[in-house]
C-alpha cells in the first residue's frame, strides 16, 4: 500500500496539530548557513519527525540544505519510500539481521556495530549479490550501543574490507552535548578512534543539534583535529534544542496545537470541576467554563492540570480541574463574546503580531519536569494535522 504525501484539510475533530512549513524552511537555512558548506546535513525524522510528520517536511527540509534523512527504524525507513523520499535514508537505531534484506529492496543504508551484523549482512549478499551501504556506530561513552572505541578502528578496517559492505560513514554520539566536560572526553575519544582509520569514509558525524550550533563545532581546530563531515540535526529544525552558547540563530517552533471549544456553561460559587474536584470555582463568583476535545490521550500530558493556560481572543483562559482523557475546560469568564466553535490555542502564537503571548513546548516541558522531545512526540498519537506557511 503506498502512503500519499496529504495534507487533512478537514480534520473530523475540533482540535488538531499545525505544522508550519514556513518556519521549517526558515530554521533549516539559517542552520545551512551556519554550519559550513562542505558539512552535509542530514534531519533526524525518527517518530514521524517528532510529530510533525516526516513525509511531510522532508521535502522542505531537502529544498533547505538537507541532503540526507535519519530515522530510529527499518520501519520508518520504509514509510518514507512509500511516501515518496528519495534522498538518502540511514537507520540510525538498531535493525534486527533478518530485517537486513529489505536494505537494499528500498536503498536503505544500516547501521551496523558487531560482528553478528557482518555474517548476517554475508548471507543476505548471497541472495542478490547488492552491497549494503552502511554506517558504524561508534560508542564514545554513551553506552547504548555501538562498538566500543577502543574496538572501533580494527572494526571499521575489516569491515573496509568486506566484499558485501560498502563503508558510508562512521559516527558517535554525545551523551550531553551542553557539558563541556563530557563533550571533551568523548571528543578526545572520537579523535583517537579517526585518527587510527584509514582511509576514512565519506561521512564522519558526531554533532547533534545541541553541539553542531555551538560556535566551537566546526571550527578550523576543531575540523583539523577531528574531520566531521556530516552533521545530524533533529530538533533544532522544529525550533527546539538551542545550544546555549549559539549565537545569531532566530530558530521558530514550527508546531501549533488548537481545539475549539465543544461546550460552555456556567459553574457555580465553590463548585469542583472534573475528575476529584482537585480545583473548585471561587467561593463568591460563578465562571463561564469551555471544553475543548482534546485530554491526554493526545499527548498533553495529565501532570499539566491546572498550570497551563489557552490564548482566546487576545487573553490567556487558565485550564481548570485534571485533564481527563479526551476533554479539558478551561476559565472562559473574562472573554467577551466567546461561543461555541472559538479555537483556543494551547500552543503557538494566536495572533502573528503579539510574539510576547507565544506558548511554546518549554513552557509546558519546564512544569512537568521533562523535555520537549517527549512532549511533542507524544502529540503525534491520534491528532491530526494541518501544515501552512
Amino acid at each position: 500500500m503506498r502512503t500519499l504525501r496529504q495534507v487533512p484539510l478537514q480534520p473530523r475533530r475540533d482540535a488538531w496539530v499545525e505544522v508550519n512549513l514556513g518556519a521549517i524552511e526558515e530554521n533549516a537555512k539559517a542552520i545551512r548557513q551556519k554550519i559550513p558548506a562542505d558539512v552535509a546535513l542530514m534531519a533526524i525524522v525518527k517518530a514521524d519527525a517528532y510529530g510533525h510528520g516526516a513525509a511531510m517536511v522532508l521535502p522542505t527540509l531537502q529544498a533547505s540544505g538537507v541532503s540526507m534523512a535519519g530515522v530510529a527504524s527499518m520501519d520508518e525507513a520504509i514509510y518514507l519510500r512509500q511516501a515518496g523520499i528519495k534522498m538518502p535514508v540511514l537507520v540510525i537505531g538498531v535493525v534486527p539481521d533478518w530485517a537486513f534484506q529489505y536494505a537494499t529492496d528500498h536503498d536503505i543504508q544500516l547501521t551496523i556495530f558487531a560482528h553478528h551484523h557482518l555474517e548476517s549482512l554475508r548471507k543476505a549478499y548471497e541472495q542478490d549479490h547488492t552491497p549494503f551501504k552502511v554506517h558504524i556506530k561508534v560508542d564514545t561513552g554513551m553506552q547504548r550501543i555501538g562498538i566500543g572505541w577502543e574496538a572501533a578502528a580494527a572494526f571499521v578496517a575489516h569491515c573496509q574490507s568486506l566484499p558485501y559492505i560498502q563503508v558510508e560513514g562512521v559516527f558517535s554520539h554525545l551523551a550531553d552535548s551542553h557539558d563541556p566536560a563530557m563533550n571533551q572526553v568523548q571528543l578526545a575519544r572520537w579523535a583517537s578512534v579517526c585518527a587510527q582509520i584509514d582511509p576514512l569514509p565519506r561521512y564522519v558525524h558526531i554533532s547533534n543539534s545541541g553541539h553542531a550550533l555551538a560556535p566551537e563545532a566546526f571550527s578550523p581546530a576543531a575540523q583539523t583535529q577531528t574531520p566531521n563531515t556530516l552533521a545530524r540535526l533533529g530538533i533544532a529544525f522544529f525550533g527546539y534544542g538551542k545550544h546555549p552558547l549559539c549565537q545569531g540563530l532566530n530558530l521558530k517552533p514550527v508546531m501549533s496545537l488548537k481545539a475549539r471549544i465543544m461546550h460552555l456553561h456556567t459553574v457555580p460559587p465553590d463548585t469542583g470541576i472534573s475528575y476529584g474536584h482537585h480545583y473548585h470555582t471561587p467561593v463568591d463568583a460563578e465562571r463561564l467554563v469551555a471544553t475543548v476535545p482534546l485530554g491526554y490521550a493526545d499527548g498533553v500530558p495529565r501532570c499539566l492540570s491546572s498550570q497551563i493556560v489557552g490564548m482566546l481572543a487576545g487573553q490567556a483562559v487558565p485550564q481548570l480541574g485534571n485533564i481527563t482523557m479526551d476533554q479539558m475546560m478551561f476559565d472562559v469568564t473574562e472573554v467577551p463574546g466567546v461561543a461555541i466553535g472559538d479555537t483556543i490555542t494551547l500552543l503557538g502564537q494566536e495572533d502573528p503580531k503579539r510574539p510576547d503571548q507565544a506558548i511554546w513546548l518549554d513552557d509546558w516541558a519546564a512544569k512537568a519536569g521533562t523535555i520537549e522531545y517527549e512532549l511533542m512526540c507524544a502529540l503525534r498519537v491520534r491528532l491530526p494535522k494541518t501544515y501552512t506557511r
